[in-house]
């Protein structure tokens, strides 16, 4: 199999698991670089932004031909120390190459705790992702999604609701809010405080111990969120979909310890990336 990659579409912490991928991947089939009739594509993440913007015309010429394009990107299990590596796509769209019952070796070795259900919180969190992915594709511009969120929670609740931006795709910033709308809606807006010594993690973590309940599309906070026992509104693209609460349940508490031994399959670190290279290449 001759598989296409694209080196120069890649972020800086790429460097920390890539080189091994590629290695991997050499060492069971053909690897050629900007090649446009492989017969798969290898691209890191499908952020259509930055240094991977070229990555959507990859992705999108692929796909029109049935190809497969393979992807990978950082985890948020482990941010900067996991790794994801998927099939057309990532969070619940890709194929993990994951079977029926895993069992719960990985999520051992990860170290992974379930925190006990929440039974209240300060507030609703909503968490917004970055507009450019591909994981957006056919959601409503951001300012919009917000404010449909807000109304959708007000049907239900009349807890404070706390907004939190994409951190690399502000309100005011990356795109026009109405401020007064939300402030007339009990909406306060929060700034991700980036940690100390991390190449891009954020506090999210502290958020959750006094958060009710978080709402997001498809991103790593509502994973974050069921992992803190924080019951999370997700769609269905999302990883955490198949433990999460609805509109009209808030506050459901499903089992998650199957979820999470599953969930735990999807990550890997940077030295065993070829056991999930050879997982996934028997699909392809």
């Amino acid at each position: 199999m001759k598989i296409s990659h694209f080196p120069s579409n890649l972020p800086n912490n790429a460097k920390d698991v890539y080189p091994q991928l590629t290695d991997a991947i050499k060492q069971t089939d053909t690897l050629v670089e900007n090649v446009m009739d492989a017969d798969a594509a290898l691209i890191w993440s499908v952020l259509w932004f930055g240094k991977m913007s070229a990555n959507k015309n990859v992705w999108d010429h692929y796909r029109s031909q049935g190809k497969p394009v393979i992807v990978i990107e950082v985890g948020g299990l482990i941010r900067n120390k996991t790794w994801k590596l998927g099939i057309n796509g990532i969070n619940r769209d890709a194929d993990f190459a994951i079977n029926e019952y895993e069992d719960d070796s990985r999520i051992n070795k990860l170290g992974i705790i379930l925190q006990p259900w929440k039974q209240q919180g300060d507030y609703i969190l909503v968490c917004g992702q970055h507009g450019h992915s591909e994981q957006w594709r056919n959601m409503p511009e951001m300012g919009n999604y917000f404010k449909k969120t807000v109304l959708e929670i007000r049907k239900v609740s009349d807890k404070p609701i706390v907004l939190r931006s994409h951190p690399r795709f502000r309100e005011g910033l990356h795109w026009s809010c109405d401020m007064q709308w939300f402030k007339e809606q009990g909406c306060e807006w929060n700034i991700p405080k980036h940690i100390q010594q991390t190449y891009d993690s954020f506090d999210l973590e502290y958020m959750l111990k006094h958060t009710h309940c978080t709402i997001s599309h498809s991103s790593n906070a509502g994973i974050a969120s069921v992992i803190a026992g924080v019951p999370a509104v997700v769609s269905e693209s999302s990883l955490a979909y198949d433990v999460s609460t609805k509109f009209d349940s808030w506050l459901s508490k499903p089992e998650r310890n199957q979820w999470i031994n599953r969930l735990s399959y999807t990550e890997w670190f940077a030295y065993e990336i070829d056991q999930q290279w050879m997982r996934i290449r028997n699909k392809i």
